[in-house]
């Protein structure tokens, strides 16, 4: 992981432990869930991780759904290397 903000590459690689909600790769990543906001949505829009709902934004919280879970794709795997 960078020291700083962290980048889309940085949760992709988070990605690699399996799927997770917003708070879970938080954890994983030993950050602060608002910091990982924009490198998840760019990780999503470049292709690289998939959610669960597309539907709900980043923060992962709709209105009477479950929390959305977010996964890495094939090409995230490719990117992450």
């Amino acid at each position: 992981m960078t020291v700083g903000a962290p980048d889309p590459l940085d949760v992709v690689r988070a990605l690699r432990g399996g799927v997770a909600t917003l708070d879970a790769l938080a954890a994983r990543m030993h950050l602060p869930r608002d910091e990982l906001v924009w490198a998840l949505e760019e990780a999503l829009r470049q292709g690289w991780a998939v959610s669960s709902d597309p539907g709900c934004g980043p923060q992962g919280v709709c209105a009477t759904g479950a929390p959305v879970v977010y996964a890495i794709t094939d090409t995230g795997r490719r990117a992450a290397l």
